[in-house]
């Protein structure tokens, strides 16, 4: 791929980071409707189900604003004192949404657990599931567009977005049917027993969205099928002899891939400078969103301080 080509892709990912900040100001939209929309619902019915998910989403608020935030933070250039650029800060944010997402659901759970030692009746049903079938469809098409952010961004942040109301989608439609089964008289335990579900399902987003930004802030390896995949465009090129000592890690939107390549002892500077360019261009044609550092070495030669890793040459 040549360098023209290699630019026109870049300046395209950089349009995709700026799209990710539209991905957190639609889904802080979607949010606040569904606050509004759920509390209304849950003042009229009084169903535990529907606080859950009233908890949910006022959670969601918090958590979105903070996402959007963090995407424009991490849209700052490298500078001076941050030459990697800001993108962690992504991490950041993602770790403070799972601690706000890990107090939602013990609140919910205390909730629950009151409302099972003292029932409360459901009313207004018909209402109530209508208010429900209409976060469902908001819900719904926020996550398509988000899919489409993440396709194009990258966007740890919005991907933890993505995760979070996904989760959301399934718990509206379970609050849906808890109220429809309340209106033909099902056990009174089944609307606080959902809301408990419900806090499982905030937990389990909690710790996923904290995992992944453990991950980026502690400089986890990329995925293995992704490092064989950057592995085997490095050995395509005729002239690497092996290649050794990838690292890879991802901040903010970016992946930073870095790695040493075999080349022939007798080449030019100018020689081995034209190969590893050649490298770096054919792993830009797959990674548009990396930084790659690449260090040549004569064949045969095993003396490298950067060795850190004990029992690791490849």
């Amino acid at each position: 791929m040549d360098q023209a080509l290699i630019e026109q892709k870049q300046d395209e990912f950089y349009e995709s980071k700026k799209l990710a900040l539209t991905g957190g100001v639609a889904a802080i939209c979607a949010a606040i409707s569904m606050v509004f929309i759920k509390a209304v619902a849950y003042f009229m019915s009084g169903s535990s189900s529907i606080l859950a998910s009233l908890i949910d989403s006022i959670s969601d608020v918090a958590v979105s604003i903070m996402t959007v935030a963090s995407i424009r933070y991490s849209l700052k250039p490298a500078d001076e004192d941050h030459r990697h650029g800001h993108g962690k800060i992504e991490g950041v944010s993602a770790l403070f949404q799972g601690a706000l997402l890990a107090g939602a659901a013990l609140f919910l759970t205390l909730e629950a657990i009151q409302s099972l030692i003292k029932p409360q009746d459901i009313t207004h049903h018909n209402l109530s599931m209508g208010m429900i079938a209409l976060c469902i469809v908001i819900t719904f098409g926020l996550i398509l567009y988000q899919r489409y952010v993440i396709k194009k961004s990258k966007s740890l942040a919005i991907e933890a977005d993505k995760a979070h109301y996904t989760g959301d989608l399934f718990m509206n439609a379970g609050v849906l049917v808890v109220i429809a089964a309340d209106l033909f008289n099902a056990p009174y335990w089944l609307d606080p027993l959902f809301a408990l579900v419900g806090a499982g399902l905030i937990s389990n987003s909690a710790v996923e969205v904290s995992r992944k930004a453990m991950d980026m802030l502690m400089d986890r390896e990329l995925p293995e099928e992704e490092r064989q995949e950057i592995e085997q465009i490095i050995l395509q090129h005729e002239d690497v002899l092996d290649m050794h000592d990838l690292r890879t890690n991802k901040s903010g939107m970016h992946v930073f891939i870095s790695f040493d390549i075999d080349l022939q002892p007798d080449l030019s500077l100018k020689q081995a400078h034209d190969i590893a360019r050649e490298v770096e261009l054919s792993l830009l044609a797959r990674f548009i969103n990396a930084e790659i550092m690449i260090h040549m070495d004569p064949h045969g030669s095993e003396m490298d301080t950067r060795h850190k890793v004990a029992g690791v040459h490849h």
